[in-house]
């Protein structure tokens, strides 16, 4: 991933030298001379020290001025100014614009400003300007952050260059344009990321207008209490937006204009939307402003890896949030609640290509599942696999007689057997799973245990993705309804034989993790940190860009 880095902060580099629109009129050589004098310090020292400040890319930058005859690119007041935007506004996008010389460049400015002959100045500010260029532009691309430092378990292929960006760019600097011609070409162009930014600025704002009070935790609220928790919880649904009026004489009464907002609450934050204000909802109404900030802000950095190059249609499982969806042009054309992994046993993050599904699936449980828990039940009860409709088999598929067997030879290390779920309603994976082959051998599946997607925490699984939806799902990417309904799949389901159905157009699916986002309608949702990943991404987030995390 560093390697190819490089060559994009390369490239963006040396059309910032190639495409310079104008010269210093009679200073323009010594401002180059002293821009080489800070690259030749550098090369002899080690590193590129600008009054102070080391550059972030420092073998790029030495290279492409030295080709370029080390001229001086940020010539244009009008492309300094609105560089200066440009980098301020890398607040909208939850990054920091102190890591992007801000303090620096302003002052250097101001100081060109008071006196433009100071060559010095300029070169400094060239190099500085350079530099925090092409770093911002490298964060909107591929996020602050590598995904690899934060966790190594990631499989997402690295973003692609984007098209044309030399040739967007100097178009932009030629036309003293850089925000609407580059700079706004560069991030997600995904409604997801514009939606999540659009409720960053939101929650900013409540922020800025002192936030909200904490609701007490003390007792469960519902329809028909009055008091003074009550006027608290219309007070906090009143300013997150899922009031949509006061109660007025009532305010201190739970009336049921009161219930319809505590489900607004429930359905945002993931939670039964039953109106009562119990322990889940109360402890979410008690985060606090800035931590929702912050929630919103790392969700954006996740968009950054890989909200980019998408195709117009592809499936996403998002592990925090509970749910599969189909994304058809920037539309939801499916969704269906899902159960992932539970702790030690996490769903990887990981992208994929759906190609086939089998009907009437068999189960071949993993060697850890059938070692550490199928072997102490096959010890104590002869009656194991037959009334769970298993089979047991040597390495080379063929079928044992379990009553032949003593079990007590064999621990978790030394298991010479497979044990197989034969197709049927009690199979674990249920009637139908879709398959798109990864080196995790997880896939999407169904489950005879409907009664857990009732559950808000629905992390129950050894790592595949139950699905509750599931002939929605076929029926949706199949597309022929004529062919593909309900009665056409239970006449397979009832041969209780292996089918497999290829897809004519095999989609791509995403497995990640969101613990922000939004629903149908665009309306901003919290996801609970089902993992626990979030502050270990936030920390690298707020870390200084020059330290190490």
């Amino acid at each position: 991933m560093a390697t190819n880095r490089k060559l994009i902060v390369a490239s963006i580099i040396l059309i910032l030298l190639v495409f310079s629109i104008t010269t210093y009129p009679a200073k323009a050589q010594s401002v180059k001379e002293l821009i080489k004098e800070y690259i030749e310090s550098g090369k002899e020292n080690g590193s590129i020290i600008v009054d102070g400040i080391k550059l972030m890319d420092q073998d790029t930058m030495a290279v492409h001025y030295m080709r370029q005859n080390y001229q001086p690119i940020w010539t244009s007041i009008k492309n300094r100014a609105d560089m200066m935007l440009i980098l301020n506004g890398s607040f909208d996008e939850g990054l920091i614009p102190g890591d992007y010389h801000i303090q620096k460049l302003n002052s250097l400015l101001h100081e060109i400003q008071s006196d433009n002959s100071n060559n010095d100045n300029q070169a400094k500010l060239d190099l500085l300007m350079s530099d925090a260029m092409v770093i911002y532009a490298r964060h909107l691309i591929w996020g602050k952050i590598d995904q690899t430092d934060i966790r190594k378990e990631w499989d997402v292929p690295e973003l692609p260059q984007p098209d044309n960006i030399e040739q967007t760019f100097s178009i932009a600097l030629q036309n003293e344009n850089l925000k609407p011609l580059f700079f706004d070409k560069l991030g997600p162009q995904h409604a997801l990321y514009f939606e999540l930014k659009k409720g960053l600025k939101d929650y900013r704002a409540i922020s800025a207008n002192g936030g909200w009070h904490s609701v007490p935790q003390d007792k469960t609220l519902k329809k028909g209490m009055a008091g003074e928790n009550i006027s608290a919880l219309r007070s906090y649904l009143n300013i997150t937006g899922d009031l949509t009026r006061s109660g007025g004489e009532n305010d201190a009464f739970f009336d049921e204009t009161l219930k319809v907002g505590v489900k607004s609450f429930q359905l945002r934050h993931n939670l039964t939307a039953d109106g009562i204000a119990g322990k889940n909802t109360l402890l979410q109404m008690n985060v606090s402003v800035p931590d929702r900030i912050n929630t919103i802000r790392l969700n954006m950095e996740r968009l950054r890896w890989v909200m980019h190059e998408l195709e117009p249609d592809f499936l996403v499982v998002n592990i925090a949030g509970f749910f599969i969806r189909r994304i058809t042009n920037n539309e939801i054309s499916y969704e269906s609640p899902v159960i992932v992994g539970k702790e030690f046993h996490e769903s990887p993050i990981f992208k994929g290509t759906m190609s086939y599904i089998d009907l009437n699936p068999t189960w071949t449980l993993p060697y850890s599942i059938s070692s550490k828990e199928s072997l102490p039940r096959l010890k104590t009860d002869p009656n194991y696999l037959s009334a769970r409709n298993m089979v047991i088999m040597n390495r080379n598929g063929k079928v044992l007689d379990p009553t032949q067997i003593d079990f007590s030879k064999y621990s978790e290390t030394n298991f010479p057997f497979i044990i197989r779920q034969e197709p049927g309603p009690k199979n674990s994976l249920g009637r139908v799973k879709f398959m798109f082959p990864n080196q995790y051998a997880v896939y999407l599946h169904d489950t005879p245990s409907q009664s857990l997607f009732a559950r808000e925490d629905r992390a129950f699984s050894h790592g595949c993705i139950r699905l509750e939806y599931k002939w929605e799902l076929l029926m949706n990417l199949m597309d022929e309804p004529d062919v593909w309904n309900m009665e056409k799949i239970q006449s397979i389901l009832d041969t209780e034989k292996t089918t497999r159905i290829k897809l004519k157009t095999p989609i791509d699916i995403l497995i990640l993790y969101y613990t922000a986002g939004t629903d149908h309608n665009g309306t901003l949702v919290f996801n609970r940190d089902v993992y626990n990943r979030d502050p270990i991404l936030l920390k690298a987030l707020n870390h200084p860009l020059n330290s190490d995390i």
